[in-house]
This record gives structure tokens, sequence and C-alpha cells, in this order.
């Protein structure tokens, strides 16, 4: 439309009824230029002047590099360098491409170098006396050693997890357990219930002398071995380390004790069939045993540096982003567990890595595209390197950093059981609000807000139809979070090289650990091996006329012969192993006793020293008579019974 001034671009007509239009609410003409919208805001009311300056736009869009570097003359120099001295002087593409290749190839031969000892190289301990090396076994955080599992995994009496004492092993632990040996599913030990903290039963650390090697208290045997480890200060928790586990037979209470890093152990007062502790290596020598993983991620993050600040972007987003996820899928946080003795394992662990790696590089192309090319491109230098690229690593390092959180999953149930965990939440919150409202501030600036909003609106519809499904749970790991908010960053400022690396870390982080899990998961799922899927257990009934015998019935007028197929009897536990499994409602304990010499001795010795009254903790569960360790429901959570006296105490409700 013509005006009647030559610098206007709507006569004055058409101005009024524009603005008509807007006054009766009505929508303004699709093919209005964004110049003729700024126009029109002039004989609007102030709050429709709000709503559509917020909607459109400044009038002037601009998005510019971050401005930080022309008030100082240093950072313009690096902002300057990699194009007008670098590029100047190697002005040969061919040139630089053989020095990248030059420089990649060192830094793979310093990883190489690192990592194959501890990968590939299977540790051994060479005694001082000249006898056969014996093999030291490689562990995970929370692994059991010589022990099964939870519960009745080690079957009647513990038998399936001899022997109990007189023997002596070598393992080899990662770094990072003081952590890495949390439980996030709640196990049952007696009648507390350890969940979000180490997995460490009674131990502590000794100090050895001439006349005993030892080099820790006993451990209950289904304590996590590394997490003791730790706990005893025999193994680092920024290197790991190797350690002799020596097993002790059974102990009448584990007392708690606080650890070398300042955290304290489980408490059990009472008997359990199998310990270990801790002796010295001082009569040998062991190889393979440090974990190179700080060290790889220290030299990574140094030698990307002149890679991300001298490459063209695209070729240093690639090279920092692959070799982030290589740093995290071998050496940082494993997927799997590597053992050199089994050279299978290594080869699967690669296998896995590549598996993940090629959806992965699709999800970091289009993030590419959507954003980073935008902020990388022809961007500040200066800023990638002071701004991306250490929020890059903090986001890689989320084990290390954002793990360490009191936050586990943002559900109902796990955030009332961890402490801090609402505290925590509510800072990410505020957190993340402020970036959110930062970075829309920055896309307003650059003219571009109605675009973004609309998608990010379509996103938060979408996650609340996912949430609303029945029978599943909304589940936003990590991975998810940055790859929706990556493309918000879409633009040059230095809000976004900050985000941008961080999220992008975060990705990378979830990914090579985890997979692409599922945006929506099962209740079972959530459990994460946790009771309470499973079938309903029996329900214990006391006699105070018969102090010693446990009785118990089904709930709801059930019988056993209700029972799904193959649950045709009892599991009966006491003090977290099982004693009994049959078809009787009824168990006198002084008949198992006369008849299970392993838990008579053990429960003679534990009375002998408490004085006279010993507990023992019961849990009863519907289970196979032929296939207990697998064919079983829920356990109740623990009844006490005091020894001899017959004093009970009744479980709380709730399955374990």
């Amino acid at each position: 439309m013509a005006g009647a001034s030559g610098n206007s671009l709507v006569d004055e007509d058409s101005y009024v009824q524009l603005d008509d239009l807007t006054h009766e609410g009505l929508a303004v003409p699709q093919n209005t230029s964004p110049k003729e919208e700024w126009l029109m805001l002039k004989r609007s009311n102030p709050f429709m002047r709000l709503l559509r300056r917020i909607w459109s736009g400044p009038e002037e869009p601009s998005d510019l590099k971050p401005k930080f570097v022309s008030k100082w003359t240093w950072l313009q120099y690096i902002d300057d360098f990699p194009k007008k001295k670098f590029q100047v002087r190697y002005s040969s593409w061919s040139t630089r491409l053989s020095i990248l290749i030059v420089y990649c190839t060192l830094w793979a031969g310093i990883l190489f170098f690192l990592l194959y000892p501890y990968l590939i190289r299977a540790p051994y301990f060479y005694p001082n006396d000249g006898s056969d090396r014996l093999p030291i076994y490689s562990l995970t955080c929370n692994s059991y050693w010589n022990w099964e599992g939870k519960n009745n995994a080690c079957g009647k009496d513990a038998s399936d997890c001899q022997p109990f004492s007189n023997v002596d092993y070598m393992i080899r632990c990662p770094a990072l357990c003081d952590r890495g040996g949390w439980t996030y599913s709640a196990i049952a030990v007696g009648d507390q219930r350890v969940k979000y903290q180490s997995y460490e039963i009674g131990g502590g650390p000794l100090e050895a002398t001439e006349d005993s090697r030892s080099l820790s208290f006993p451990y209950r045997a289904d304590s996590f071995a590394c997490d003791s480890a730790v706990h005893a200060g025999v193994v680092s928790p920024f290197f790991g380390g190797c350690a002799r586990i020596s097993m002790e037979g059974s102990q009448n209470s584990f007392p708690s004790r606080l650890g070398r890093y300042g955290h304290w152990s489980v408490a059990f007062d009472t008997f359990f069939p199998s310990s270990f502790s801790f002796k010295d290596l001082r009569d040998g020598i062991s190889t393979g045993c440090y974990d190179p993983r700080i060290i790889v991620v220290i030299i990574n993050a140094l030698m990307g540096i002149p890679v991300f600040y001298l490459c063209d972007s695209l070729i240093g987003f690639w090279i920092v982003t692959i070799v982030g996820y290589w740093t995290i899928a071998l050496a940082l946080d494993p997927p799997l567990l590597t053992d050199p003795h089994d050279p299978t394992s290594v080869y699967e662990l690669i296998s896995v890595a590549v598996q993940r790696l090629l959806p992965l590089c699709f999800v970091l192309y289009v993030e590419w595209k959507c954003a980073a090319k935008r902020t990388l491109e022809d961007g500040s230098p200066a800023a990638k390197i002071l701004l991306w690229y250490p929020t890059f690593w903090l986001g890689v390092l989320n084990n290390v950093t954002f793990d360490r959180l009191p936050v586990d999953r943002l559900t109902a149930k796990d955030l009332k059981e961890q402490a801090g965990a609402l505290t925590a939440v509510g800072s990410i919150a505020a957190t993340i609000l402020t970036c959110a409202v930062i970075q829309a501030y920055s896309l307003w600036k650059s003219g571009r807000f109605r675009k973004y909003f609309k998608i990010y609106i379509s996103i938060i519809a979408g996650l609340v139809f996912l949430g609303s499904i029945p029978g599943l749970n909304l589940r936003i790991h990590h991975y998810i979070l940055g790859m929706m908010l990556v493309p918000g960053c879409a633009t040059r400022g230095s809000s976004a090289y900050l985000f941008q690396g961080i999220l992008i870390g975060l990705i990378l982080s979830g990914v090579s650990r985890w997979d692409f899990a599922s945006i929506i998961e099962t209740d079972f799922a959530l459990l994460r091996g946790e009771a309470g899927s499973s079938l309903e257990p029996p329900v214990f009934l006391f006699d105070p006329s018969k102090p010693h015998q446990v009785s118990w019935t089904l709930n709801s007028n059930l019988t056993i012969n209700d029972s799904p197929e193959g649950i045709d009897g009892f599991s009966l536990l006491a003090n977290d192993f099982e004693i009994y499994v049959g078809q009787n409602l009824t168990v006198d304990l002084d008949v198992l006793l006369e008849e299970d010499e392993v838990l008579s001795s053990m429960l003679e010795a534990s009375v002998s020293q408490s004085n006279g009254n010993t507990k023992i903790y019961l849990r009863v569960a519907r289970a196979s008579t032929e296939n207990p360790n697998f064919e079983r429901g829920d356990y109740t959570n623990a009844g006490i019974l005091e020894w001899p006296q017959g004093i009970w105490h009744e479980p709380s409700p709730g399955v374990s």
C-alpha cells in the first residue's frame, strides 16, 4: 500500500481501520507486515500495546555476538587470533588439515596409553614369596562380592554363597565409588529400609599393626564390596584401586562406624552367616589397579581447547562432542562393567557405545542445524572457550556434578524419600526458569519469539498428553531435557553460549550411560527391582502362648490353592537370609533349630554374646517350593522376635 508520504508504508485511513480492528478484538490481516504492526501500536491501549510488542518483537531485530569481547583488549585479541593470525599464517586448507590430523593422532595415542592397561591388560597380584600370581577381579561400585543378591537370593542358610570364611580374594574397584555405591532402590536390613545412601553394613577403618594385617572391621557379606573399600579407606574415591577381601564367617553384630570420607555405615545388631574384612597388600605387588578416568577427563578437556578454538565451528563442534561421548562411554561413566580377564566384555562395551553413537549423531546434527550453528558459526572464539566449552564439560561430567545433588527422579514418591530433594528441585526449577526468561528475551530481541513460542507450546502440549496416558509415567530424562531446550538457545549472545554447552553435555551424558531411555515408563520400571509389584505377602499371626512358633495367614480369605501357578508355599527369612521353604503356615523354631545346625550355632553364639537375649528379624513371602529364588512374591517388613524370651514386635505396614 502506498501512503501519502514517501516514507509511509500505509495511508492514514488504512491505519485507522487496522487500529479499529485491533480495538474490536479482531485479528489483524495476515498480510500485515511487522512494520505496519509497529505503526498500529500508536493507537492501541497500553495492555494491547504490551502484548503486541511482545508478540511482534522489536522494530529493529538484533542478534549480535557477545559484547564483553570489545571491552577488554586481551579478549579482543583472543577473539581475533584464529582468523587474523592462525588462518593467515597457515592459509592453506591442506596445511591446517595436516596439523589437525597430527594433533588428533597424538591425542588418541595419549588416550590409548592411558586406557589400554586398564581396559585390556588383565590385573594380577604377585606374592613376594614367589608363589603363583593371583587374578584381580573387576567390580562396579554397587556390586556384591561372594553374595548373590538380596532376600533369598543365596538360598536356604545362604548355602549358595559359600565359602563363608578362610579364603581371600583380590578385587579392583573403579573411581567415584563414594557416590557410585549408593543404592537407589530400597533394600531391607533387618527392620530398616536402606535407600539413597551407601550400602555397607558395619565395618569401618582399622589401623593395621604388625600382629594383624586387617585394615577394617567386618562388613556384612551382602555389603557392596567397592563401596565398603572406600568406606574403610582401602580404595581411593578419585582413582579407585585394588583390595584384598578376606572372608570372616558369621558375626554377631555389625555396629555403624564413621568411614574415611565422612559417612556412617548401616548398623545391624544381630547375627549374619557371612562377613568380610579388608587385608593389606604389603606381601606382594599388584598391577593395573588405578582407574585413569579423572586423568582422561582432564587431558581430553585440555586438549580439546585448541581444536575448538582454532578450527571452524562445524569441525570443532563434531570433534569435541564425539570426544566427550567416548570419554563417558570408555572412562568417566561406562554403561557396562569390563573385566580384562574376559576380553569379550571390552568388545561388548565398544559395541554398545557404537550402537548408541549412531542415532546420537543424528540428534547432534539436528541440534547443530537448529541452534549450535547460529551461535558458533562466525561467532566469538573467545566466547566459545570461555562460555560454551567449560559448561559443555560441566554437562559431560553429570555423574560428578548434577547427579550428586539430592534429586533422583521427579516423582512424588522419590522426592519425599530423599532428604533435601524438594529444596534442590526448587532451586533447579528457579534456575531453569531464570535461564528460560533470559533466553526468551534474547529470542525476542532477534525477532523470533513468536516462532519459538509456538514450538514450545506444542512441546508442552505433547508432554501433557504423554503424562496423561493411563498406566504410564512421564520421565523427562536429562538427555530429553537437553534435546528440548537446545533449540531455544538459537541466538548469538552470551546466554546462548552458556546454555547450549551444558545442555549438549547433558545429552551426551544421558545417552552414553543410559541409552535413549523412554520418556514414558511403566510403574514396574520405576520400581528398579524394589518390592511392590509382586504377590502380596502373608500376614504374621503371633500367639503369645507359643512364643517359639511363627505363624502367618493369607489376606482376603485366600488359600494357597488360589496362588498363581508354581507358587505353592512360603519362604521365611531370618536376619535377611532364608531359613525355611515349605507349605506350612506355622514354623516351630525349636524344631527348626534341631534340624538346622548352621542356624542353631549362630543363634547360640549371638545369645551368649548378648547376655541371654538377641533379636531375630523375620520376613515371609509366598514362594515356589521348587524354585523359591526366582518364583516368589514380595516379603513383609520385618517382625522382631526377641529370643529366647519370645517377645514379638509386629512389622510395620508395607512390603520389602
